[in-house]
């Protein structure tokens, strides 16, 4: 059952235990989780070591889009950022904005903090684009004016690929997460005028991201108006008149809708609704007949088919969001105990790893499109959010490694490239956002900050002990700051897979005490609170440090 293997992955800590990791190997050579036993000790420092010269890697390449938009991205009078002159929500605030939030969080608190530089754009882009009905304008920063009120669809993928993720990073005691509020309830008032979300955005992507926050944002606040919007444009879908149309869209901008039903239905399964049972049936007969129709019979990866001459299947290349619509199946099982789509999910991620020697020769057809950065972000972000849950296919860790030096991301500063991976361009956003996401898999979700060039920090888990080797090029002082349960809500825990998911490793809890530590000094007792708010450290150019993190206690 899906609830017996989400336990094995994960013990009451949420921290992975030795049973399911042993066997899944490192990113550059053993197991993520390593024996403290004689020459192991030896071994698992190398492998933190070398884990630390990708995380080293990957900040400094985050660092560089980071601050390439801010050099050369930002209106200065405004503090809005535009490739183009315009300030919009579906790009520029959804995209590339909120990128950089998600970016200085990983890289550099300081440019988030009230009245710095990324804040004054929030701040700015609410008082340039407001209006009385409390949906925003676009902006015309050329001329200085409002431009057209942002449609309903365009706000809700700000929402999804904006807000929504940086809530679930920063917290919810912040100003992002209390504009997304405001902008949700603004957004409700509007469709209560036009007859309900279902009328006010009638297209499938934009209901399909509202899908996706409304139930996000039931889990973190408990409004039960979030809650009943959401249920009303899935009883559209799932229960009503909306009209079917034949599913064929795994890609982004089109397979939204799909992803937010599977959300929507574990949230419901873990509530205990009466909704859970209403939708079962009519969502497992939609995955069926998506299953049936759209997964291709060799790598079991999700394509569009169209019959060709002779009536015969034509398989399309797989998109690079193979992933998305797969969510849904992992959302289903888990809601329902059933396993009843796990073959289905390991399918297609056993043969991804397994053919990555032949990626030369499958780029073409069965490997999901590969041309552009955006293209491997998104395969990026599919596997990791599916290997989290599926750790048993394999090797994933290495597959992402090499999935990071397919393209731009990891391209070092030129002359020709200032600000290596940098490119001033759409795709920049999900480069940094993907490079964030890799980091936090060689330090499993430990962050040191601020980050610093040279600063080099990587992590070997040894059952439920966390290893860290920390070295840097230059003096660095400052805090290594754990991640916690930061998706954990009075109303419901967000466990389910989702679009725009950081995936968490090592969690600390604030309540637990934790065995720390720091070279060979004498171990102290640390609350988990401690660690959270971040654990003093200096390391010198020629005197790298290690840290031993044990969970202490499991007492509330």
């Amino acid at each position: 059952m899906q609830t017996r293997h989400r336990r094995l992955f994960f013990s009451e800590s949420g921290l992975r235990t030795s049973r399911v990791i042993v066997g899944v190997a490192g990113l550059i050579a053993g197991s993520w989780v390593a024996p403290r036993t004689g020459r192991a000790e030896e071994a698992s420092l190398d492998l933190a070591r070398q884990r630390g010269a990708v995380y080293a890697e990957c900040g400094r390449c985050a660092l560089g889009i980071l601050s390439g938009w801010l050099a050369e991205k930002v209106d200065p009078k405004t503090h809005l950022y535009s490739r183009d002159g315009q300030w919009n929500y579906h790009n520029e605030a959804a995209d590339h904005y909120s990128s950089l939030v998600l970016m200085a969080h990983y890289l550099e608190p300081a440019l988030i903090r009230p009245g710095a530089p990324l804040h004054r754009t929030l701040q700015s882009s609410v008082q340039l684009c407001s209006t009385p009905s409390g949906l925003p304008t676009h902006y015309d920063l050329k001329t200085g004016t409002q431009g057209e009120v942002a449609s309903l669809t365009n706000l809700a993928e700000w929402l999804r690929d904006g807000l929504i993720r940086l809530a679930e990073v920063l917290g919810h005691d912040n100003d992002w997460s209390r504009e997304m509020e405001r902008l949700v309830d603004a957004m409700l008032s509007e469709s209560a005028r036009q007859g309900g979300l279902r009328h006010a955005i009638s297209d499938e992507e934009g209901q399909g991201n509202m899908l996706q926050t409304l139930a996000r944002l039931y889990a973190m606040t408990g409004k039960e108006a979030y809650l009943t919007a959401a249920e009303g444009l899935a009883d559209a879908v799932l229960l009503g008149d909306q009209p079917k149309r034949p599913f064929s869209s795994f890609r982004d901008h089109g397979c939204e809708l799909v992803p937010g039903l599977g959300e929507l239905f574990a949230l419901e399964c873990k509530l205990g609704r009466p909704k859970a049972k209403a939708y079962r049936a009519p969502l497992r007969q939609l995955l069926d007949a998506i299953l049936e129709g759209g997964a291709h019979p060799v790598s079991g990866l999700f394509c569009e088919c169209k019959p060709d001459a002779d009536g015969q299947k034509s398989w399309q290349q797989p998109p690079d969001t193979w992933g998305y619509v797969l969510f849904t199946y992992e959302n289903y099982d888990r809601g329902t105990g059933e396993g009843r789509y796990r073959a289905a999910v390991e399918k297609p991620l056993r043969w991804l790893l397994e053919h990555r020697s032949q990626y030369a020769e499958l780029r073409g057809n069965l490997w999901p499109r590969s041309r552009v950065s955006d293209d491997w972000s998104d395969s990026y972000e599919s596997m990791i959010v599916l290997w989290t849950r599926y750790p048993e296919v394999g090797d994933a860790a290495a597959w992402l490694d090499w999935a990071t030096l397919q393209h731009v991301h990891r391209r070092p500063k030129s002359d020709k490239y200032p600000y290596g991976p940098y490119t001033g361009g759409h795709l920049d956003g999900s480069a940094g956002r993907t490079l964030c996401m890799h980091m936090m898999l060689q330090s499993q979700g430990v962050r040191a900050s601020p980050f610093g060039q040279g600063v080099e920090l990587g992590a070997v888990r040894r059952g439920e002990e966390l290893l860290l080797a920390l070295r840097a090029e230059q003096a660095w002082e400052g805090r290594l700051v754990f991640d916690g349960p930061r998706t954990e809500y009075p109303t419901v825990t967000i466990d389910w897979a989702r679009i725009n998911e950081m995936p968490q490793w090592f969690v600390v809890r604030p309540r637990h005490k934790y065995r720390v530590q720091i070279d060979d000094a004498v171990p102290t007792v640390r609350a988990g609170s401690e660690l959270l708010a971040g654990l003093p450290l200096r390391v010198d150019p020629q005197a790298p440090r290690t840290v031993r993190v044990a969970r202490q206690s499991i007492s509330q």
